[in-house]
């Protein structure tokens, strides 16, 4: 009797460490995402997508890499290179692929130039690397930027 509860105990904690949520998971609420707070989710995605919001250079989670969206000084002057800090840059975790098959359906792996964002990560050995971005076009800026993005 002892013998076969302790195994009950053993596969129900097995199961549950062996299913911890990882960035990049899909999700509903952020407790999909962590039980402790350290992972959102970000259910603006196809089927929420569990990630790091605000997260720093080689911080993320093994399997993902910090990207950073809105890098431009102003969406007006999208294609004017400023060193200025990027008022408008938000960061996140994503889950970085090297296939298509290494993302979630829904998903693309892609490059982050493709979807206008970059890594941030420094010393992240997926620094250079995809990740798993929503399916769809991204829009392009067409017309030239304004006269007053150039100093």
């Amino acid at each position: 009797m002892r013998l076969s509860y302790l195994f009950v105990v053993v596969a129900i904690a097995s199961g549950l460490l062996g299913c911890s949520p990882q960035v990049g998971d899909d999700c509903t609420t952020s407790l999909d995402c962590s039980q402790l707070g350290d992972r959102l989710c970000d259910t603006s995605q196809p089927d929420g997508y569990c990630t790091v919001f605000n997260c720093e250079p080689d911080a993320c989670p093994e399997e993902a890499i910090c990207i950073g969206f809105g890098l431009e000084l102003d969406p007006a002057c999208a294609s004017v290179e400023d060193a200025r800090w990027k008022r408008f840059e938000r960061t996140f975790c994503m889950f970085g692929c090297e296939a298509q098959e290494d993302c979630r359906p829904g998903y693309v792996c892609a490059s982050p130039e493709e979807r206008r964002a970059i890594s941030i990560d420094v010393d992240n050995e997926l620094r250079v690397a995809k990740a798993c971005f929503p399916e769809g076009e991204v829009a392009q800026a067409s017309a030239p930027p304004p006269p007053a993005c150039t100093p």
